[in-house]
């Protein structure tokens, strides 16, 4: 790596109309490595900005309309039937924003008693039960992701409308579970990535203690 980052700072240090990739150790290749894994890093940190703003102002939305909803009920009183629908519609996209950037943040509610009996200072055994922990997360979305793109599809041919909130199309919920899920499963697949290398780093360093 430090290969590749040697060489790519010479190659963007020289002028833009004199570049030439000059052979090298490190070749080209690895320069177009480097950059497609700088610009992967630079996309997904964008998404999970994006999402986190998404789930601020969704939550800031749904407290808002809320609250809005109380103080006309008990002191304003004016004829506004549709601020609990439309709070409970901005919760549900709250609520599915929120499981993207849970997910990436790894922050669901998890029960750590079993885990923290079987693999207490066993870091291979801890690393297997994280494989296997997002690899079966990955398989229950691999069964629910058909489902949520068939009602996508059936949401884009039949749109239907709220009762009251008579511009908003109930099926754009629809429409942003799938959406969410395949963000859920994009976000599952970085992270197995991730707790894969560090198994395949724990059994290695462990072959190598037996080996000595």
């Amino acid at each position: 790596m430090n290969c590749e980052t040697a060489y790519l700072g010479n190659y963007l240090r020289q002028p833009q109309g004199c570049r030439r990739l000059k052979p090298n150790n490190c070749n080209w290749r690895i320069v177009l490595v480097t950059l497609i894994k700088s610009a992967s890093k630079w996309i997904l940190h964008g998404m999970q900005t994006a999402q986190g703003i998404i789930c601020a102002v969704g939550l800031v939305a749904c407290t808002f309309l809320i609250f809005a909803q109380v103080i006309n009920r008990y002191w304003l009183h004016f004829e506004i039937m549709w601020f609990g629908d439309l709070a409970l519609y901005t919760f549900i996209f709250f609520m599915l924003a929120a499981a993207v950037v849970t997910t990436w943040r790894e922050g669901h509610v998890a029960v750590d008693f079993l885990r923290e009996r079987i693999t207490k200072n066993k870091p291979t055994g801890a690393a297997v039960y994280r494989v296997f922990l997002v690899v079966l997360s990955i398989a229950v979305l691999g069964v629910l992701l058909p489902i949520a793109y068939e009602f996508m599809l059936r949401a884009l041919k039949y749109p239907q409308y709220g009762s009251l909130v008579r511009w908003f199309n109930t099926s754009w919920m629809q429409i942003t579970l799938f959406v969410a899920l395949a963000f859920v499963l994009l976000h599952l697949l970085i992270i197995a990535r991730r707790d894969v290398s560090e198994l395949i780093k724990n059994c290695s360093a462990k072959f190598r203690r037996r080996k000595v």
